[in-house]
């Protein structure tokens, strides 16, 4: 593990996310930083999905820095907004859409962490 670090979410370069088009990450703390925990940015534009999918072995706790979304838990969906945070088990399928109109802005918690 390095020495800790404090960073800025504003620095580094947002990416496309591997599988789902138009979703934007950043990786803010890795196994390096925390070998419980990885830790992300996500940006969804107006009308973005982050489609169906579960984590094999990872817990996701999502928190929303902003916007409003639709989000997915299995077979339930419920509104998803500014301010709240979720935990979603391994193996539960899980999607969110930004049904609002502003970008959504999350923050994404993986422990243990995504390698």
């Amino acid at each position: 593990m390095s020495a800790p670090q404090v960073v800025d979410i504003a620095a580094g370069e947002w990416r496309e996310h591997a599988r789902f088009k138009g979703i934007l990450m950043k990786g803010l703390l890795s196994t390096e930083d925390n070998s419980l925990a990885s830790v992300n940015a996500v940006r969804v534009p107006l009308g973005g999905i982050i489609g169906r999918h579960h984590h094999a072995t990872q817990c996701e706790t999502v928190y929303v820095l902003a916007g409003e979304s639709l989000l997915t838990l299995g077979d339930t969906q419920v509104s998803f907004n500014a301010g709240q945070v979720v935990a979603i088990p391994p193996m539960l399928d899980h999607a969110l859409q930004n049904n609002g109109s502003t970008l959504v802005e999350l923050l994404t918690f993986f422990t243990p962490p995504l390698i």
